[in-house]
């Protein structure tokens, strides 16, 4: 049985919970939160869940926290900006997540962000992981 729509504030409430549980690198959270059939779109691509979880720990080793500025949503829908703040040259990097939640879990995730700033992450995470 499909779930009822969310409303703005279980929208705002389940993506601020999934932002905040990345920056605590806390993928059991994350998983949690994710729907089975998960689509996370960003740099062109899309992610299923499995995917996207490795994808998000590939990161954590530069990333710091993430400082959540804003949450906006309408509906089933929420929109969270923040600043995923690393310990590498790029600093603190804006990001926004367009997230959809239905229920409880989030089925959908488009990742904005600056590719040139966020260049010096995936290059310092490439050194880390050279032998």
């Amino acid at each position: 049985m499909p779930q009822q729509p969310s409303t703005p504030q279980q929208s705002a409430d389940v993506a601020r919970r999934y932002i905040e549980a990345v920056g605590a690198h806390d993928l059991q959270t994350v998983g949690g939160l994710l729907g089975d059939g998960l689509s996370a779109i960003f740099a062109g691509g899309t992610l299923g869940r499995d995917e996207w979880l490795a994808a998000l720990n590939r990161l954590l080793p530069a990333l710091v926290r993430n400082d959540i500025r804003e949450v906006f949503a309408d509906g089933d829908r929420a929109c969270v900006v923040y600043d995923f703040v690393t310990d590498t040259p790029a600093g603190a990097v804006p990001c926004v997540e367009l997230v959809t939640v239905e229920g409880d879990s989030i089925t959908q995730i488009e990742l904005i962000f600056d590719r040139v700033t966020f260049a010096p992450v995936n290059e310092a995470l490439a050194r880390r992981a050279a032998p």
